[in-house]
């Protein structure tokens, strides 16, 4: 059966939508991806008949500096706990249960990486057979959401297109928020599934109405109604809607063609060329006839072999060309990489700063990674908004109550803690200085007060504090 795409707002419509916005922004998230996977366009444009070994030498000179300003700030960022309007100040263990049950300490790493090299990532909440949480990051070459241009929090319609190698078959999954009733009550999101059966992925998203048809096994032409009025589909969105390192390209291009310069002039000069300078004037072979030409052969490379040259002349190799003045360039466009994408130049060349420079930079990172906290944190609050809706818990589905703690972005000595420790032992509870000084997490936090209960309690029995015969 047909799907119908051409009524507005219909699931077929909104699809074709989608496969249209996604397909536009295909080739710049491909290029981000290719910079960020290490396989950037190469120094020098080559055409399809270029030979492998060109193509080897021209990648040997590309440097990957986009996964190292993306993983600066991925690797700073971890949550450490969370709690809801149920658990007050405490941690949440169902929350913390849905976090660690979906993995999300990796997830969300990903998730991250996906939303600083490509500018958005996305992750989706719905329920297995069991109805347990199952929480997915996506990739945004497979998501894509519409949202209300005057509140971008407000999600219109969602779907994932991607393709199944082992049941061959090609599937989009499309998301619609419910409406609103007579009553005024909202009605529940619903969940489509369409599908056609494809071998391989094959090049670039595609839709037909023709090809694909509805699963009935999921909903069928009315689709499946979920628990909530939410889309459960939340977009992860970097600063300005672009990727952490997108605005810098040119410096990246430029520091690998500069490298592939100098990787030109070493390979030449590692073969130099042997110059002979003659007087032909007068000059004669050994027979005293004069010589039109000098032969091929006048130098040899048999060990053995004698060289006989014409009288006044002169043998010499090229000069070692400067590299000297390319190597400071190419210093120089590291060094403006550091200070444009507000990453310590100590990360790019270990030996070039200060440490008073580098603290100072490390300042900047800090700064940085914290603003990619607070931009996450309002999505992952979403996330598990969505979740305990869900569940139908409506107490913990409270977005006000909600609350993400980090880790710390900056990471301290041990020496370090240990004296402000110390130091905050008569101002801070022992629970916040485990926490805050210590850089505990909530299980870190729950074991050390076990460990120290049992110490006390040992220590009782001991000293026979508890024995009162």
């Amino acid at each position: 059966m047909t799907i119908e795409v051409t009524e507005t707002n219909s699931p077929g419509w909104w699809i074709v939508k989608g496969v249209k916005k996604l397909n536009l922004r295909l080739p710049r998230l491909q290029k981000l991806a290719g910079y960020h996977d290490g396989e950037p366009p190469l120094p020098v444009p080559v055409g399809s008949g270029a030979s492998d070994a060109f193509r080897s030498f021209q990648k040997k000179a590309c440097t990957n500096f986009a996964e190292l300003i993306v993983g600066s700030i991925r690797e700073r960022c971890a949550i450490r706990e969370i709690r809801t309007a149920v658990s007050a100040d405490q941690v949440d263990d169902v929350a913390w249960q849905i976090w660690k049950n979906n993995g999300l300490d990796v997830e969300f790493s990903d998730v991250l990486e996906n939303m600083l090299a490509l500018s958005d990532a996305y992750m989706i909440v719905g329920q297995d057979e069991d109805g347990e949480i199952v929480i997915t990051g996506e990739d945004p070459r497979q998501v894509v959401t519409f949202h209300n241009p005057a509140r971008q929090s407000e999600v219109r319609a969602a779907m994932k297109v991607f393709h199944d190698s082992d049941e061959k078959r090609d599937y989009i999954y499309l998301y619609l928020p419910g409406e609103r009733q007579d009553d005024g009550a909202m009605s529940n999101a619903r969940r489509w599934v369409a599908y056609r059966d494809r071998s391989g992925p094959g090049k670039g998203i595609s839709f037909s109405p023709s090809t694909y048809v509805w699963d009935d096994t999921r909903g069928g032409v009315d689709g499946e109604e979920l628990n909530h009025p939410i889309v459960p589909v939340v977009r992860f969105r970097n600063r300005r809607g672009i990727g952490e390192f997108e605005p810098h390209l040119d410096v990246l291009d430029r520091i690998n063609h500069k490298t592939y310069n100098a990787m030109v002039i070493a390979a030449y000069q590692a073969f130099k060329q042997m110059v002979i300078q003659v007087d032909m004037d007068g000059a004669t072979d050994e027979d005293g006839n004069e010589l039109d030409s000098i032969p091929d052969n006048v130098l040899t490379t048999d060990p053995g072999s004698w060289i006989q040259l014409p009288y006044n002349s002169k043998v010499f190799q090229t000069a070692q060309a400067d590299m000297q003045g390319i190597q400071s360039a190419i210093k120089d466009d590291i060094r403006e990489l550091a200070a444009v994408t507000r990453r310590p130049l100590a990360m790019f060349a270990p030996d070039n700063e200060s440490a008073s420079g580098a603290q100072a930079n490390v300042e900047g990172l800090i700064f940085a990674t914290e603003d990619k906290q607070v931009r996450c944190t309002s999505a992952l609050v979403d996330v598990l908004y969505i979740a305990f809706l869900t569940l139908g818990d409506e107490e913990r589905a409270n977005k006000a109550k909600i609350t993400l703690d980090w880790k710390p972005a900056s990471r301290y000595a041990v020496t370090d803690k240990a004296s402000a420790a110390a130091q905050a032992v008569t101002s801070l509870a022992k629970r916040t200085i485990m926490r805050e000084i210590w850089q505990f997490g909530p299980e870190q936090v729950a074991q050390a007060e076990a460990e120290a209960a049992d110490e006390a309690l040992l220590a009782e029995e001991l000293t026979g504090g508890g024995n009162a015969a």
